[in-house]
């Protein structure tokens, strides 16, 4: 089990550093994008584009590593108040309700991908970037909170801790 846990672990900081670069990419695009209109009044015509879909990933490849460290807002008012027995079983049914609402949003973005692919589908952007791209890098996004879930939902079962809040980038 341990070894099955560093694997989806792995694919979480995989996921964060993805989303790291997705979102450089997108302030460098930006920064490009603001110097182009303000100093010589021209429009990336693909700024608008990309940067919308850069934006999903830098949201979502991320989220499974910030669910294993803590880093998500979440109201704690209630789980505080309880025992810590309590906490852990509503902590897990919490986390087992929202790996199935992941896991079907996957399945419908997955799926949107799929049928973007197979009738060809392009932006309507002078770009025409073939739309399944994007829709497929959002699926992994999502595909990969899903996995942070998953692990979470192990770890409840097996009793073990679920967020390492020893990260020293959340306690600076």
């Amino acid at each position: 089990m341990s070894r099955l846990l560093k694997f989806l672990d792995g694919l979480c900081i995989a996921g964060a550093g993805f989303a790291a670069l997705c979102c450089l990419a997108l302030a460098v695009m930006l920064i490009i994008e603001v110097i182009a209109t303000s100093f010589f009044r021209y429009s990336q015509p693909w700024a608008v584009e990309y940067s919308g879909y850069l934006l999903a990933p830098t949201l979502f490849a991320g989220a499974g590593w910030t669910l294993s460290r803590g880093g998500h807002i979440r109201v704690s008012v209630i789980i505080d108040a309880l025992p810590e027995g309590a906490e852990r079983f509503l902590d897990l049914v919490m986390s087992v309700f929202a790996l199935g609402v992941t896991l079907y949003v996957c399945w419908a973005v997955s799926e949107n991908a799929v049928r973007s692919f197979e009738r060809g589908s392009f932006s309507t952007y002078p770009t025409a970037t073939p739309i399944w791209i994007p829709q497929t890098v959002l699926a992994a996004g999502w595909w990969l909170l899903t996995v942070g879930l998953v692990t979470r939902v192990i770890r409840r079962f097996q009793g073990m801790d679920v967020e390492d809040t020893d990260t020293p980038a959340l306690n600076s």
